[in-house]
């Protein structure tokens, strides 16, 4: 059954969002919006309940929201990540009518670009995955639970959860540590634990080592398409002598201050905003 939303992200901000079916859980229709709706950072659903006078119910139960259609309102945990994610969401929808507007908007493009946040999550959010592939998951958390028994990992399913994460780690840091990726692959058997390696060790020994193997290729794809962030830390080759050279190693963290350009944007560009 399809669903219709109106979602207030803020008080200057409203979407619409149709669904072609209600989510099964609230934290169903949370992941949905974020990546529907380009949001960051945590919050609550508060939804007007037309039984009391459409006056705002926080939402438990997916079973609560009216049939059709709702009107749901974000309620931030944080205001900080609620000002990152409004200028993040709202750029799209922005009108520029005048020299002041262009500035902001300017200075929202260069901050999509920037790294959401400073510190690790602990745990990591597992980002959501294909509809086919959560449904077999959601199956086989359903029979590990009865019997203790893990599904069947096909090249499809492993390589969906391999690309979604990969993406979602990059969007945090380029090159995490040993322990934040087996926190990684904690998260994820924790999530789903039908995926959990048979045996004595942690049960993830395996996704562990995929993860790593597929953050470095990713970063190769990254590489040769001429993102710099990670091109600074390859050996790269002298084409006129033909002999290869190390570029010198970054240091902690200097490798965060090599992002993108914006589009039509240049250093002097991104110069003018920071001096503003």
């Amino acid at each position: 059954m399809a669903l219709l939303l109106r979602v207030v992200i803020s008080s200057t901000d409203a979407r619409r969002l149709q669904l072609f079916e209600v989510p099964q859980s609230v934290e169903s229709l949370i992941s949905i919006l974020k990546e529907k709706l380009q949001l960051q950072g945590q919050f609550v659903l508060q939804f007007e309940d037309p039984d009391f006078g459409n006056a705002l119910c926080s939402l438990t139960d997916i079973s609560e929201l009216p049939s059709d259609k709702a009107v749901l309102h974000i309620q931030w945990c944080n205001s900080s990540l609620s000002e990152t994610s409004l200028s993040v969401s709202s750029l799209d929808t922005a009108s520029v009518d005048d020299s002041d507007g262009s500035l902001t908007s300017s200075t929202a493009s260069v901050q999509r670009y920037l790294r959401t946040t400073s510190e690790w999550p602990l745990p990591f959010p597992i980002p959501p995955l294909s509809f086919d592939v959560e449904l077999k998951l959601r199956r086989g958390n359903e029979t590990y639970a009865e019997t203790q028994t893990g599904i069947d990992v096909t090249r499809d399913i492993k390589m969906e959860i391999l690309d979604k994460i990969v993406q979602a780690v990059f969007d945090i840091k380029a090159y995490p540590n040993n322990q934040e990726i087996e926190s990684i692959a904690s998260a994820l058997i924790s999530k789903y634990p039908c995926l959990k390696e048979p045996g004595k060790g942690k049960g993830y020994e395996g996704w562990l080592i995929s993860l790593k193997n597929k953050l470095n290729n990713y970063r190769s794809k990254l590489r040769a398409a001429g993102c710099n962030e990670v091109s600074v830390n390859k050996k790269r080759k002298d084409v006129e002598h033909g002999h290869g050279f190390t570029m010198k190693k970054a240091k902690r963290g200097e490798v965060n201050f090599v992002p993108e350009h914006p589009c039509n944007h240049t250093d002097a560009s991104l110069e003018t905003l920071r001096r503003l």
